[in-house]
């Protein structure tokens, strides 16, 4: 594997020093860095905007025990059981026990989340939950109006810096640890150094190496990769949950609807095409059953019949109710001339997200000094092998607010001492150009490799073959020059896809989301 993507003299990069560095801008990243000691400097570095991460995106909302009738033992024991044993139990235990705390921090925040008639938080209940925990924003657009709120308040923080539309491309190590990464700035078509030795991954998730899901265009890994290349440990990419219900598309689509599992939750069924409620017997949580045995059990259905989507039943709920509470869902089905809630809308499987991810502790430490990583980007442990629902936003809080702290109390200095000609000794020189077109066909490639043999049922002769052609794919671009964004993206894309498959292969019981069908 190489080690850098940057393959110029890094001496004529402008640079910038920052006490610390955050890269990612979704609830993991601004909530992280709104909890950085506000006499500290911190760089907060996108490669979009705000408004266009995967906590954006997320509609359901954010799970934690906010009713008397709940527990954090039962929260725990629900994760535990998604996670089919494979949670870390300390982490979950962090997770059910904090959870609650970070909620109301929102509160006083200003997050505009729902309420009920008596003016207390409004609760509903997702797949793997036994009780109702989920509060929510917006109805479905929990994800939106978090980070929009917290967005509002970092963009009024006189220490934090945000740099939009600007990459990841490699992360700075010594024998210390982290002394700074380089970025490339799309707005000014520049690359850039940034000085620091307190970096915090949030960089998201990997959907974009497989056709069909619900991440937005920018999620290949880049933070993963960049992790992997500086010799971090990175476990449990084989984890990849595939969320049960996304919309059929009417037209070719990089990122697929979510039709939330809150839906479900309200009394949504799953029907096939002969009107039956085929998860009836299936679980005895029948449509709210952990994503992936619902996912596995759509796909049955699918194959059985052979069609391409089964459909959501919603005339349960009136026309208004749903509006209300799923107002960004009723607006995306009317668009598709969808008439709710008379009509069954047509939903099925796609890629959502990932459990695994670059290893870290309960304080977001990763295993390379000063490099911490929170969000889906991290491996925490508390998915295990399947994420229960809105679990996710809430590892971001708990696991952002705790890295900030540790940084707080553990900081380092800024280095003095990092020597740039010995970076520029070590970038490949030796590089060779590469045509653009085979560098989109091998994207392609990635993605339909990906979507055939590491998708939500996996069979073992496919893995093997899967790895093959990565392997040799890998060997191809392994000293081509990254001159531009789509290049640097695919190496990116391959680094990512080959750790997923090699864990897949390595994994040998069929568990969780990492289902082996043979």
């Amino acid at each position: 594997m190489r080690r850098y993507l940057f393959a110029d003299d890094i001496s004529k990069l402008d640079i910038f020093k920052y006490d610390v560095l955050v890269i990612g801008s979704g609830i993991a990243g601004l909530y992280s860095a709104l909890h950085i000691d506000e006499k500290k400097s911190v760089g907060l570095i996108t490669k979009v905007g705000i408004d266009e991460s995967n906590s954006w995106l997320a509609q359901g909302g954010i799970a934690a025990v906010m009713s008397k009738e709940d527990k954090p033992e039962l929260h725990f024991a629900d994760t535990l059981k998604a996670g089919a044993g494979l949670c870390n139990q300390e982490a979950v235990k962090v997770l059910v026990e904090e959870g609650p705390e970070n909620i109301r921090e929102l509160v006083e925040l200003s997050v505009p989340f729902d309420l009920d008639a008596e003016g207390e938080l409004a609760i509903t209940r997702e797949g793997g939950h036994r009780m109702r925990r989920i509060v929510h924003c917006g109805g479905d657009a929990t994800g939106r109006e978090t980070t929009k709120r917290l967005g509002e308040i970092v963009m009024l923080r006189k220490n934090i810096q945000p740099y939009f539309h600007t990459n990841l491309v490699d992360i700075l190590t010594d024998e210390s640890g982290v002394w700074g990464a380089i970025f490339y700035n799309a707005g000014q078509d520049k690359y850039m150094l940034c000085v620091s030795s307190n970096i915090i991954l949030a960089t998201g998730g990997i959907g974009q190496i497989y056709n069909y899901t619900t991440n937005p265009v920018g999620a290949v890994g880049d933070g993963i990769a960049c992790a992997l290349r500086t010799g971090a440990r990175v476990s449990g990419m084989e984890m990849i949950q595939f969320h049960p219900t996304t919309l059929i598309p009417y037209e070719a689509s990089p990122r697929l609807f979510l039709i939330s599992e809150a839906v479900r939750g309200e009394g949504g069924i799953l029907r096939n095409s002969k009107n039956e409620a085929f998860m009836a017997d299936k679980h005895e949580l029948r449509d709210l059953a952990p994503r992936d045995i619902v996912t596995r059990e759509i796909l049955a259905e699918l194959k059985r019949n052979g069609e391409s989507n089964v459909f959501l039943d919603v005339s349960s709920m009136d026309r208004e109710f749903f509006s209300q509470r799923f107002p960004t869902i009723y607006a995306e089905c009317t668009k598709h001339g969808i008439n709710l809630t008379e009509n069954f809308i047509p939903v099925r499987p796609a890629q959502h997200y990932l459990m695994g991810g670059v290893d870290t502790n309960l304080n977001g430490m990763t295993s390379i000094n000063g490099l911490y990583a929170c969000g889906e980007v991290a491996n925490t442990g508390i998915h295990g092998a399947n994420r229960l629902a809105s679990n996710s936003m809430l590892e971001c809080l708990v696991f952002g607010r705790r890295s900030a702290y540790h940084i707080n109390k553990n900081f380092r200095e800024i280095s003095e001492n990092f020597d740039i000609k010995t970076i520029k000794n070590r970038i490949t020189e030796a590089s060779r150009a590469i045509d653009n077109q085979k560098v989109k066909n091998d994207k392609q490639f990635i993605k339909d490799l990906m979507t055939t043999h590491l998708g939500a049922i996996r069979k073992t002769q496919g893995m093997k073959y899967a790895k093959e052609k990565l392997h040799t794919l890998r060997n191809e671009y392994d000293n081509i020059l990254c001159d531009t964004l789509e290049k640097m993206e695919i190496v990116n894309m391959i680094e990512v896809s080959y750790k997923v498959i090699c864990d897949a292969i390595s994994r040998k019981e069929s568990i969780g989301a990492h289902y082996i069908e043979d």
